[in-house]
């Protein structure tokens, strides 16, 4: 039996991780030990350990000047209605990737710009990674992979 697009509305609230800063500073510190455990001269130590930490802050900074979103979906080939700070924005659907507790969702807008919104464990709970899962199959199933055979 099909369930009706109606009953595939989605509504995901994004917000800024507190995970990702710690694990992005671990994977910084990791990098830099790596550089300063291998056999590199000492100063390609010294300018590799410069990068990661100015790319680190870089990320960082970024990750820091997003506002918070919400994703609304509307089931059937509708799009996703994205609104961060008043502004709301029509994005089509290029796919979502469920890992566990981790979520990402990959948009496209009409300039044909990627963009992905991930979750952490600490920033979507069970509801909102089950109501995701069920509206990628319904998805999945109102959008044919192959076309139909001529009869």
């Amino acid at each position: 039996m099909n369930s009706s697009d109606a009953s595939a509305t989605c509504r995901l609230e994004w917000r800024r991780s507190r995970w990702f800063p710690a694990a992005l500073c671990v994977l910084a510190a990791a990098a830099i030990a790596s550089l300063w455990l291998s056999v590199l001269p000492l100063i390609a130590c010294d300018i590799g350990s410069v990068f990661v930490l100015a790319y680190c802050g870089w990320l960082l900074r970024a990750e820091q000047s997003r506002s918070d979103c919400m994703l609304t979906w509307q089931g059937g080939d509708a799009d996703w209605q994205v609104g961060c700070n008043d502004h709301i924005e029509s994005l089509r659907h290029v796919g979502a990737s469920i890992r566990g507790g981790l979520v990402v969702l990959t948009l496209v807008d009409a300039s044909g710009k990627r963009r992905r919104y991930v979750w952490w464990p600490d920033t979507l709970g069970t509801r909102g990674r089950r109501a995701l899962r069920l509206a990628m199959q319904v998805k999945e199933t109102t959008t044919p992979t192959q076309p139909a055979l001529a009869e």
